[in-house]
């Protein structure tokens, strides 16, 4: 099959989705903003997860730290 059969099916099945989607563009459109409304609220949800995760890095963190410090001093003593 030459170059010009291949670019020729290539455009005819663009045309061919391209009508498809015209045709439902109204249920593609509904089913695409229910897909990214899903998305949103997952990402969303990822960012609380990552907020409290952080959070209690910093208290282990500053934690680690009260320790750290108190530890010398009971050492010498």
């Amino acid at each position: 099959m030459n170059n010009w059969w291949k670019y020729g099916l290539v455009f005819v099945g663009g045309a061919v989705v391209g009508a498809l989607v015209y045709k439902n563009s109204k249920e593609i459109r509904s089913v695409c903003t229910k897909a990214l409304g899903g998305l949103m609220d997952l990402k969303d949800k990822a960012m609380e997860t990552v907020e409290t995760v952080k959070e209690s890095a910093e208290d282990i963190l500053a934690e680690a730290d009260a320790q750290r410090k108190a530890t010398p001093e009971a050492a010498k003593a």
